[in-house]
């Protein structure tokens, strides 16, 4: 199975996450989560579960520190993969990921959750800005 794994974890859209922009260990993903529809203990206490039939990935993606001009082209690319909806409100993105649970990629649209960005420094000289690592969670619709 190892053959499967193509040496990228991400994709946005048909663009690649260069593996540079993750931190060391800044990769998490909870892959497959199963939805339970209904559950219940019958007259014998035995536990009856009913679980949807589709399964839904979260990934945590930890970022590495960058400039403002590598914070643009991170923003391409996700930007890049960004499906069309009204007023972008709900920051739906189509993403390929590498699944930790089958050892295969999947496919899928994932909601990007509001992101927090630290400056770790403003440059006057240069009109740059160095931000923080940051961490970006994706959790598929």
């Amino acid at each position: 199975m190892a053959g499967n794994f193509q040496g990228w974890l991400i994709k946005f859209g048909n663009v690649q996450l260069p593996n540079s922009f993750l931190l060391a260990d800044g990769w998490e993903s909870t892959p497959n989560q199963r939805v339970e529809i209904d559950a219940y203990r019958d007259a014998n206490v035995l536990l009856h579960r009913e679980t949807a039939a589709n399964f839904k990935t979260k990934i945590k993606l930890n970022i590495r520190d960058m400039t403002l001009d590598e914070r643009t082209a991170f923003n391409n690319v996700i930007g890049l993969a960004s499906l069309p909806e009204e007023d972008n409100r709900q920051r739906r993105v189509s993403v390929t990921y590498w699944n930790d649970e089958t050892l295969q990629y999947a496919s899928g649209i994932f909601y990007m959750s509001d992101t927090t960005y630290g400056i770790h420094r403003l440059d006057d000289n240069k009109n740059d800005i160095e931000y923080n690592a940051f961490t970006l969670t994706l959790t598929e619709y």
